[in-house]
């Protein structure tokens, strides 16, 4: 006699994960029940729930750390152009008003009070982050040689604050050397 196997191992056990009896036959079943879905999306919600915040707080850390780093590359362009040009050249805020270089910053040529002939302009940077040269100055200067000029033999530092969060400092060497470090709290 042969037996039918494709249902049924040889034990009589059903072979598929999910049937059920239905009138003495075996069916296979299709879908989820009600209670298996209830119980995915729970465990959905709550794993949304606890990433949601961790992710914008990513999100704004990226886009700090985003904002520093042009800010390096520009300080550079400026060091580097001023070595070329074998001349003053200044990294200014755009808003001369606010001091403030989140609102945009440029590139120019000598130490001129707007960004009228600028050899770059850079955009705002976005409302959560504020970037400010200590000492309320509104420009940085390079000199022919790439030094620092008009800064009294000390350095300048650009604090850059994300929400009172984050907090990064731009420490710009007499040499005109920049370097980055970081704090967890924004200076008062």
């Amino acid at each position: 006699m042969i037996r039918d196997l494709s249902k049924r191992d040889r034990k009589g056990q059903a072979l598929y994960v999910g049937a059920r009896p239905r009138n003495g036959r075996w069916t296979q079943q299709q879908g989820f029940t009600l209670i298996e879905l209830m119980i995915t999306l729970a465990i959905s919600a709550i794993l949304l729930s606890v990433a949601a915040p961790a992710y914008q707080s990513f999100i704004g850390s990226t886009a700090l750390t985003t904002a520093t780093n042009d800010l390096v590359a520009a300080l550079n362009m400026a060091r580097s152009e001023a070595l070329k040009r074998d001349g003053q050249v200044s990294l200014r805020a755009a808003n001369i008003v606010s001091d403030d270089f989140a609102d945009g910053y440029c590139l120019v040529p000598g130490k001129p009070d707007d960004c009228d002939d600028a050899l770059r302009n850079f955009p705002a940077v976005g409302s959560e982050i504020s970037m400010v040269v200590s000492g309320g100055y509104d420009k940085v200067t390079f000199d022919g040689m790439g030094g620092l000029t008009d800064t009294s033999n000390s350095t300048r530092a650009f604090e850059l604050c994300r929400a009172n969060e984050d907090h990064r400092r731009v420490t710009i060497a007499l040499v005109g050397r920049a370097k980055v470090s970081a704090d967890t709290s924004c200076p008062s």
